[in-house]
């Protein structure tokens, strides 16, 4: 007996401690120490008082959880579990400002089937770097100092472009703005009349040679159809019978026997179809 006390009586007098000492930290704070075992909110009434002598709050139900008046236990991060309080986003599509699902599916409509909406908003924007490597291996003077033409645009419109900012670290922005997407069709628009003249010259637009030989942009012998090959080249993928009747007919809104409609109209084209390949439109 006197073994199992001296081996027993370390733990007792343990739990003893342990067990006023939380009790003084309860009274300490104004609450009182319920036993081990003792429901709570079962249908009786607990007071407290706090420390400034004031008339303590009371609390009864018929249980807790019930709408009895019993103690009901808060969800972690506050009484509101809608999202609001607890959460930095809304569980309700239709709150803050979102868009009701109807439409959504209206937008979606307009836009086409799916395979058409997905390109619209799958792809990135070209990065910086290769956009300028893109138009001088297609005869493009990605250097100029000239105003208004491409190579100018291209070295002045770096920031409407969203070129990485390493002194801010900030890596190149991998979407277009409206500022960058208008900044590029200015591009693509003034160097359209560079490659239709260089494109044919293997040596200024090395991309678009086929066994050393390249092609013009437009039918040397009628100047008012669009070469295959060339037309290929500048969209990076081979020409459809869709992008060559397209092609075609942008050619013919010239003004017949205008020479110079007939320039805007192929560089119009030229700019329409770099354009639509490069940009996800």
């Amino acid at each position: 007996m006197a073994r199992f006390l001296s081996w027993a009586m370390p733990g007792v007098v343990f739990t003893v401690a342990f067990a006023f000492a939380a009790c003084s930290d309860a009274a300490s704070s104004g609450t009182e120490c319920v036993p081990a075992g003792t429901p709570t909110g079962a249908g009786g009434s607990t007071s407290s008082s706090g420390n400034g002598g004031g008339s303590g709050a009371t609390t009864s139900g018929a249980g807790a959880g019930t709408d009895g008046g019993g103690v009901i236990e808060e969800a972690p991060g506050g009484s509101d579990t809608s999202g609001k309080d607890s959460f930095d986003h809304t569980n309700d599509p239709g709150e803050s400002g979102s868009k009701d699902p109807f439409e959504i599916l209206k937008e979606r409509a307009e836009e086409g089937p799916p395979q058409i909406r997905t390109r619209l908003h799958s792809c990135t924007k070209i990065p910086y770097t290769s956009i300028g490597d893109f138009l001088t291996s297609r005869g493009v003077n990605m250097k100029s100092n000239v105003a208004k033409t491409a190579g100018q645009i291209y070295q002045t419109g770096g920031d409407a472009l969203g070129i990485a900012k390493f002194d801010a670290r900030e890596g190149e922005r991998y979407f277009h703005t409206t500022a960058g997407a208008t900044k590029l069709f200015d591009i693509f628009v003034q160097a359209a009349p560079d490659i239709i003249a260089n494109i044919s010259n293997p040596a200024m637009a090395p991309a678009c040679s086929l066994n050393g030989q390249n092609k013009p942009m437009f039918d040397e012998q009628d100047g008012v159809s669009c070469v295959r090959d060339s037309l290929s080249c500048i969209m990076g993928r081979p020409a459809t019978a869709d992008d060559m009747i397209l092609c075609d007919l942008m050619l013919a809104q010239a003004k017949p026997g205008d020479a110079a409609d007939l320039i805007k109209k192929k560089n119009i084209t030229v700019a329409a179809f770099l354009s639509a390949a490069h940009t996800c439109e």
